[in-house]
């Protein structure tokens, strides 16, 4: 038996041909670098898309009253992409997980990644070209609202009013906006004194913090506020079409990020299966050797 053990040469390592480094080590290694690079740009689209959510919340719960002073619809469909675009973000960080294990959810993670990105090219669009033109509307759309439509609307009466609470300030440019009533002077010789003493303003110009029902009875400076809303309205709109195209933007960043990611890895998972096919042969018969 000893005599036999002398004749048999011991197993020895699959040796590697020089200049080509062990394939396995090196696809294996460009494919986890990208899974790596993909988790951690998923991880952002998850607080990307927290971002678009709270946005969302914040515009149409928290400042949703504004929104009948707004005419254009482009404003309002922003709103509901910025929800649909903060749902499908913090879907598609979550599914990471499952793309990198299996090759049909990758397929499926990047047709996600695909549409997510076409809508957040028509919430950039509906931002970009409701900005070139929201101060000519506003200027045109807010008086013709609180001269017009203030007694008529419930929903404008309550949006202006929320809007000179929240500003403080009261008519479009100024407090002499809202239309004076007219009094005769041959029907009433104390015509001065009844004008005071009639209301125009509304009372939510008044500058107490209670703002009681007649609080506005008297327009002098030390009871309602002089200055108009329609600067505040402005820079109101102005900013939140600035926050969601700054986070649309960085969220279409991501995606291109990440949609190049997921093809490197899905491209290179192809190559591991295809190229050299008879590695496990070639070691098999090297054992033999």
């Amino acid at each position: 038996m000893e005599q036999y053990l002398k004749y048999v040469s011991p197993m020895r390592p699959v040796p590697q041909h020089r200049g080509h480094p062990p394939r396995n080590r090196r696809t294996k290694s460009c494919t986890g670098c990208c899974f790596k690079c993909q988790l951690f740009v998923s991880y952002l689209l998850v607080i990307i898309g927290i971002l678009f959510l709270a946005l969302a919340i914040w515009l149409y719960f928290f400042r949703g009253d504004l929104i009948p002073l707004i005419q254009s619809h482009f404003y309002i469909y922003s709103i509901y992409l910025a929800v649909i675009c903060g749902i499908v973000n913090v879907i598609i960080g979550f599914l990471v997980h499952s793309a990198i294990n299996s090759k049909c959810v990758l397929v499926l993670y990047l047709l996600m990644l695909i549409a997510s990105m076409i809508i957040e090219g028509c919430l950039i669009y509906f931002t970009f070209s409701y900005h070139a033109t929201y101060i000519q509307e506003l200027e045109v759309s807010l008086p013709n609202d609180m001269l017009n439509s203030y007694n008529n609307d419930h929903k404008i009466a309550k949006a202006v009013n929320f809007l000179q609470r929240d500003a403080k300030c009261c008519g479009s440019n100024a407090y002499n906006d809202w239309p004076k009533p007219e009094v005769e002077d041959h029907y009433l010789p104390y015509a001065k004194t009844v004008m005071q003493r009639v209301q125009y303003v509304p009372d939510s110009c008044c500058k107490s913090a209670h703002q009681r029902k007649g609080c506005a009875l008297s327009d002098s400076p030390n009871n309602i506020f002089y200055r108009g809303c329609l600067p505040f309205l402005k820079e109101e709109v102005y900013n939140n079409l600035n926050f969601l195209f700054t986070v649309t933007a960085a969220s279409l960043v991501l995606h291109l990020a990440n949609l190049l990611f997921g093809c490197c890895a899905c491209f290179k998972s192809d190559d591991d299966e295809e190229e050299n096919p008879f590695k496990d042969y070639d070691q098999e018969m090297h054992l033999f050797d």
